[in-house]
């Protein structure tokens, strides 16, 4: 085999269990799996393409949403449904949205799977735009600042990925809002016409330009904890069971158990957020409406909140969206973990020799 082949394998054989790899013990094909197993999922940009885990984290949330978009349909509406839509019904009648299984029955009864996953297509957008972003700029900023050799204690790595995993957040931010947007509109009625491009259209000849990032002040921190929250302690989780159990990091037991703890941490940090960012994108403008914009931004639809519904009405539609985000936390990290194993594959296979 060629000289640098050789090389190559030396320097990274070093398997995700932290056993020696084929190369080291003279084995061949072997060696050549661990290697780009291993550059796979450690993301390192000198040995994958830039845009590898772009596009594994992007591909893995828009399968993750196919599957939990109905949840947040019902989460939507949920957070959107204050105390006034409950006096409006009639004497007698219980509120359909007073649990996310009496939403889910009331939406599929009044119109069905449309309606379970309507606002599908912006949703991939959105998910494949905010995803792909976070997990990528982590990946990379990852490489380059060298979290991850080894040389940190766990808690000073927790650190340090808590606040690269920030960055990230911002970047998706900034990437995603205007889809987040678009989505939250279309879950949020029952009927709608035209698609996503006609909504994107329809903000640009209301508000112009500005009107996509509408609501960014509140979308960016509930980006930006989610982020950091979720890739930081994922990592952290994943990396203490491995090294106390001797498993490995990718093995479906240990990427199951690390996402499902990360989904608890992520909602309960990201909820207030959550719900300050999904009301001000749902509510018209002043240019929409011809009258006064109900919030004046984030933290006036928590203060207005708190007046009306109490602390606890920050927290409406919380256990929808964790039934949400728990479930999908799950499917991305699982995803993820496929996509980075066939992508090591398809790098064994076109390095193989002929």
């Amino acid at each position: 085999r060629p000289r640098a082949l050789h090389s190559h394998r030396a320097v990274a054989c070093a398997s995700v269990a932290g056993a020696p790899c084929a190369a080291e013990r003279g084995g061949s094909s072997a060696g050549l799996h661990c290697n780009t197993r291993t550059m796979a999922q450690s993301g390192n940009p000198a040995s994958r393409p830039w845009y590898g885990e772009f596009l594994c984290a992007g591909t893995a949330a828009v399968g993750a949403i196919c599957f939990t978009n109905p949840i947040d349909v019902v989460k939507t509406r949920m957070t959107l449904v204050g105390p006034s839509y409950a006096a409006s019904l009639p004497p007698g009648k219980p509120n359909p949205y007073r649990n996310p299984l009496s939403a889910l029955a009331h939406v599929g009864r009044t119109e069905g799977v449309r309606g379970l996953q309507r606002g599908l297509g912006p949703s991939c957008l959105w998910q494949f735009s905010n995803v792909s972003v976070r997990f990528g700029v982590y990946g990379a900023a990852k490489s380059a600042t060298g979290i991850g050799d080894g040389s940190d204690a766990p808690l000073v790595k927790w650190a340090k990925s808590l606040g690269l995993a920030a960055v990230s957040g911002g970047f998706a931010a900034l990437a995603s809002n205007p889809f987040f947007i678009v989505k939250t509109r279309f879950q949020a009625e029952e009927a709608r016409s035209g698609g996503a491009a006609d909504a994107l259209l329809s903000i640009l000849r209301a508000d112009g330009p500005s009107g996509l990032f509408r609501g960014l002040s509140a979308f960016a921190p509930r980006v930006i904890v989610a982020s950091a929250v979720q890739l930081s302690t994922y990592d952290a989780i994943k990396d203490a069971v491995a090294r106390r159990t001797g498993l490995r990091k990718d093995g479906l037991g240990i990427v199951v158990a690390s996402s499902f703890l990360t989904g608890i941490a992520v909602v309960l940090a990201m909820q207030p957020f959550d719900f300050a960012a999904t009301r001000i994108v749902n509510s018209k403008t002043a240019a929409e409406s011809g009258r006064a914009a109900a919030y004046a931004g984030p933290f006036d639809v928590i203060r207005q909140t708190v007046r009306d519904e109490g602390v606890l009405g920050l927290y409406r539609g919380g256990t929808a969206n964790y039934l949400r985000f728990g479930p999908y936390c799950v499917l991305v990290f699982v995803f993820v973990e496929q996509l980075r194993t066939l992508e090591a594959a398809a790098t064994r296979w076109r390095l193989a020799p002929a």
